[in-house]
């Protein structure tokens, strides 16, 4: 009895969980739309939604939720009553809150008692006014979130009550996204008519099982016979005797194979509507990324948001999830200009940020994140590629496709947000895996508009079934233009295939995926490939068709695998791998340039490390001889100077602050000498200040790291981007 009262209880908690999500996501919502002005009767829609919480967690015996979501009652209620709207402070107010009952409703951190002090002031003071701050700190409450021992209603401790001896903790963190603990089980709500649909076509098979072993019986029959037949006096006559029967049969499983084909899909479309949620389950969090974002830079920005109530496959959703807070992030820190600025550009001060989703035809969705902001300066681009040492876009169009290249940003400055290059091509590779495309359309002074064309559903997987070096392989048949006869021809020492008047690089699948040597074959076709704007020609040993298959995602850590995207499950039960069409294309040109004598660095790299603080200098340099580089290091920027100009060094990290010399003087005086003019250099400091930011620019610096909002491990990719790796 005790263990299944347990797993009562666990999964009565899980339930919980996951509508207290609901409730919680409800009220960030709310309380952003009061922030922006809205009248008494949000309000009151939040009073409901923080009562209907209450109760929950009354029910599952988390008296810590209960408590708090008493206090915030209290605050709402007393504004109801009084029919008014909360000023800035409370509603910042409760949204600690309801931060707090977010970290709380799955098991983590402790009752926040200074902020239950602040709503008890508040929901007993002169309501819309700030609450008065507490004179001086007490002590931290450690009681945590309960686990549901009282779920049976034992527990003692009223509805509404609040600590009393007033205790209080540190102060609440920043409001965050509500999210699901990773302890919460994969839930959809659904309607009872789907759930019965769903049934009925359960249904629908139960009956194909029970014909399947009527065939099963009749094909055992027969084998009898045949075993017979071959024993009897006259074979060939007992055989003969037997067709009828096997046409029989052969005819019967025809017809059920349809009857199957019509049940599968039938169930098969039916889950795939019962996946189905409003995109405004992720949209309602974008105003919040975009809120909180641009009020610790000091912007003003308005978000709007349309097409929420789009119903998208929730794999969809989780997959776009990520690339979509990118967007907003990169349109608030890198579109939206200060007010000042806005408004000396004859704009409003508060910039617009717009997401909106609409059907396309064919089951498809076009969602657009655009910005009113500065838009993207084709020369901030230029200068971005020359910091990473990336060969110069010839045009705008080449500039914006850069943009979706990992490792590039037009952010001089590397911060938590961003500058680490890596926003868009997360976005490109997340939308291109669930087979759609990006499209970045942007004006100089005007803003930016991305557009992501995505399926609202994932359909059953068909790819082109092909072979390579004695193995076969899919690739995704959305990808493939199609197949044409492999008749290379050589244009400067190149072989390309020529295809509707264009020359497309071209090159052995085999070669592309490093595949051991086999015997070498007549190359017999060449599949033209596509992907973001890029054409290929893949020469592949034989062509097998378009094929039909289930295709089995990769679990961590094999979830991204150079050149691989899935494993495709074939009717016969044979597993064969779906190729990533976009990486097969950087494969092409890679090979090529490797044959055409790319140079290899015959050591590797020397790393210059300049810091005045002993733990640095050994932190940073144990971090980079780890990875592979050769590191001497610097006290000083003087003594940094004289290394430089007795030693060969492919990179500089410098501090900024330091004695005789600092890292501003050191970057200008390398950027004056002629023989180190080009040398990379990434300074890392404590200086946030914008006059800091942009000193190091004009002196010249590859990249600007700020300490505070920087990890360690960061500093690779920095300098990977660079174009400094190990041999």
């Amino acid at each position: 009895m005790p263990r299944r009262d347990a797993e009562l209880k666990a999964r009565l908690l899980a339930t919980f969980q996951i509508e207290a999500d609901e409730h919680l996501v409800a009220l960030r919502r709310h309380l952003l739309a009061l922030a922006d002005g809205g009248g008494p009767d949000l309000v009151e829609v939040a009073f409901r939604d923080m009562h209907t919480l209450k109760g929950a967690a009354r029910s599952v015996g988390l008296r810590d939720v209960e408590r708090v979501c008493a206090c915030c009652e209290s605050v709402l209620s007393a504004l109801s009553r009084t029919g008014t709207a909360p000023g800035a402070p409370v509603v910042a107010l409760l949204e600690d809150a309801v931060a707090a009952v977010g970290t709380l409703v799955h098991g983590e951190g402790k009752v926040p008692g200074e902020l239950l002090e602040r709503l008890q002031a508040a929901a007993s003071g002169p309501i819309g006014t700030p609450p008065a701050a507490a004179s001086a700190p007490a002590a931290d409450i450690t009681t945590t979130a309960s686990p549901p021992a009282d779920i049976a209603g034992n527990g003692s401790s009223s509805a509404d009550a609040v600590p009393s001896n007033g205790a209080a903790a540190s102060a609440s963190s920043p409001a965050a996204a509500p999210r699901i603990s990773p302890r919460a089980p994969e839930t959809i709500r659904m309607e009872t008519g789907e759930l019965d649909t769903l049934l009925q076509r359960g249904e629908d098979l139960l009956a194909i099982k029970l014909v399947a072993d009527e065939w099963v019986a009749g094909a055992e029959a027969l084998d009898d016979a045949l075993r017979k037949a071959r024993s009897s006096d006259d074979p060939a006559a007992a055989l003969r005797a037997l067709e009828g029967p096997a046409r029989e049969l052969v005819n019967g499983l025809r017809r059920d194979r349809r009857a199957i084909a019509g049940a599968v899909d039938g169930v098969l479309d039916q889950a795939r509507r019962v996946r189905m949620m409003p995109a405004s389950t992720v949209f309602d969090l974008l105003p919040l990324i975009a809120r909180d974002l641009a009020h610790s830079q000091g912007k003003q920005v308005t978000f709007e948001a349309a097409g929420g109530e789009a119903l998208v496959d929730r794999r969809v959703l989780e997959a776009i999830k990520d690339p979509l807070m990118h967007m907003v992030r990169n349109a608030v820190d890198h579109g939206i200009e200060l007010p000042h600025e806005r408004e000396a550009a004859g704009k409003p001060p508060h910039g617009r940020i717009t997401a909106t989703l609409k059907p396309l035809e064919r089951g498809r969705l076009e969602l657009t994140v655009a910005d009113d902001g500065r838009g993207i300066d084709p020369e901030r681009v230029q200068a971005a590629a020359k910091r990473a040492r990336i060969a110069a876009p010839a045009s705008d169009e080449e500039a914006l496709a850069l943009l979706f290249r990992s490792g590039l940003s037009t952010s001089f400055v590397i911060t938590d947000v961003s500058g680490h290059g890596l926003g868009l091509a997360i976005v490109k590779e997340q939308v291109e895996r669930l087979g759609g495309s990006v499209e970045l359309d942007s004006r100089p002074r005007a803003g930016t508009t991305i557009r992501l064309i995505i399926p609202a559903t994932i359909a059953t997987f068909r790819g082109l079934l092909v072979g390579a070096a004695g193995q076969r392989f899919l690739l995704p048949l959305d990808t493939v233009e199609r197949v044409v006869p492999a008749e290379p021809v050589t244009v400067g020492g190149r072989e390309m295939i020529e295809h509707e008047g264009e020359l497309l690089p071209s090159g052995l699948l085999s070669d592309v995926l490093r595949l051991p040597a086999v015997q070498a074959t007549e190359r017999r076709a060449a599949a033209i490939v596509t992907a973001a704007g890029e054409r290929a020609a893949l020469l592949v040993d034989e062509v097998l068709g378009d094929r039909e298959v289930l295709v089995k995602d990769f679990e961590p850590p094999l979830n991204r695998i150079r050149n691989v995207a899935a494993a495709g499950l074939l009717g016969g039960g044979e597993l064969v791998l779906v190729l990533r069409t976009p990486d097969l294309i950087t494969g092409i040109g890679e090979r090529r340039a490797a044959s055409e004598g790319a140079e290899v660095p015959a050591e590797p790299p020397w790393v210059l490390v300049v810091d005045d603080a002993v733990t640095t200098r050994a932190m940073e340099r144990g971090l980079l001889e780890l990875a592979g580089y050769q590191v001497k290091v610097a006290v000083d920027g003087m003594d940094a100077w004289t290394a430089l100009k007795s030693d060969h060094f492919d990179l500089v990290v410098s501090d900024v602050d330091m004695p005789r010399m600092n890292g501003f003087e050191l970057t200008q005086r390398i950027r004056a000498d002629v023989g180190l003019q080009d040398l990379p250099v990434v300074l890392v400091s404590a200086l946030e200040a914008r006059e800091d930011k942009e000193r190091g620019i004009e002196v010249g610096a590859n990249a600007y790291v700020v300490k505070s909002s920087f990890e360690q491990s960061n500093l690779l990719e920095i300098i990977n981007r660079l174009g400094v790796r190990p041999a």
